[in-house]
């Protein structure tokens, strides 16, 4: 069986890595930073922990962290999740849906909304010293009742599935429809993830290639933006320790856009970053949680459990000008 199972995570490793080197060396043109509303993250308990998640993901969250971890879901669970940020500018909105019907498998659908309101929009405020409506940026004054407001959000729905292959094995994926609307201007677009997770003795490894064969979104403008694969590993493990358990946590990202002076490492070609977090649960009742994302954010986080109730809090750190973002979530276990 290790042998079987060994073999197993060696092929998905090199289909991984097959699939990347495809998308990536077609003759496409990339829009960078196209994805990042992808990357923002859900969960109270996962967002505590700097982001660091792809190798613990076991919950519901898993359908947006890692699938394949949504194979050792053994209960339905629906979560909520709000999120303010930047002086309360932007929500951000999460609900997710998992349950398994069989003991070999588990599914889950989500859904993500990121959204700015009110935005003033004054194209049709300028006006001159009669109050006639005029378009003049030089004009330096706005007739207020000609304001309208606008929005701007993208939505994003996963359909998620996680697999067990064997006890120590998982294999998992998404597909996911994006919708994103400014104005009058919108684009669609549909895309893939695939992802493993290993675990032995205390140790927990996963790995997840996200818009596996590059995820087009198309704008009604004729604009089209292509976002580019990305891979995010991850390792932990648990310790047992003063009546509960710690478990410490890093995952590495590889993105193939070329982030060579905002990430960690890059190159023209390759960007590295990394999130890195740490738990400790005290009698799976109570738990404190901290972490640095990958954009130097430092997190701190909470929870409580009661009976099938969880209750997630996370803070992280921007700078001063952004402000501070606190994040909670709600994880209902249906029995």
């Amino acid at each position: 069986m290790k042998i079987l199972a060994q073999s197993r995570l060696i092929s998905l490793i090199f289909l991984i890595l097959t699939l990347t080197a495809g998308a990536v060396s077609g003759n496409f043109k990339f829009s960078k930073y196209a994805g990042d509303f992808l990357s923002i993250g859900v969960g109270g308990r996962a967002l505590g922990m700097g982001g660091a998640f792809t190798s613990i993901a076991n919950d519901v969250t898993a359908g947006y962290w890692n699938p394949a971890g949504l194979a050792e879901v053994s209960n339905s669970q629906i979560i909520l999740m709000h999120d303010e940020r930047f002086a309360g500018i932007i929500n951000y909105d999460y609900i997710g849906f998992a349950f398994k019907p069989n003991n070999s498998y588990s599914l889950a659908v989500s859904m993500i909304r990121i959204g700015v309101d009110d935005i003033p929009f004054t194209e049709n405020a300028f006006s001159d010293n009669n109050g006639n409506g005029i378009f003049d940026p030089d004009v330096d004054r706005l007739d207020p009742e000609r304001f309208s407001f606008v929005s701007s959000s993208d939505w994003v729905g996963l359909i998620s599935l996680g697999k067990i292959l064997d006890e120590k094995f998982s294999i998992g994926g998404n597909v996911k429809f994006i919708y994103r609307k400014i104005e009058k201007n919108s684009g669609i677009g549909i895309g893939f993830d695939f992802a493993v997770k290993y675990k032995i003795s205390n140790f927990s490894i996963g790995a997840v290639l996200k818009d596996a064969t590059s995820t087009l979104v198309a704008w009604n403008t004729g604009r089209n933006e292509l976002i580019a694969p990305s891979l995010s590993t991850g390792i932990s493990r648990e310790f047992q320790i003063f009546w509960g358990k710690f478990t410490p946590a890093i995952d590495l990202i590889l993105r193939f856009e070329g982030r060579k002076r905002t990430a960690f490492a890059g190159t023209d070609f390759l960007s590295v970053d990394f999130n890195i977090g740490a738990e400790y649960t005290f009698k799976e009742i109570i738990s404190i949680r901290t972490g640095l994302t990958e954009n130097r954010e430092f997190t701190l986080g909470t929870g409580l459990k009661f009976n099938r109730l969880d209750i997630d809090y996370s803070f992280a750190k921007f700078n001063s000008e952004l402000g501070n973002t606190h994040r909670i979530s709600v994880k209902f276990t249906i029995i």
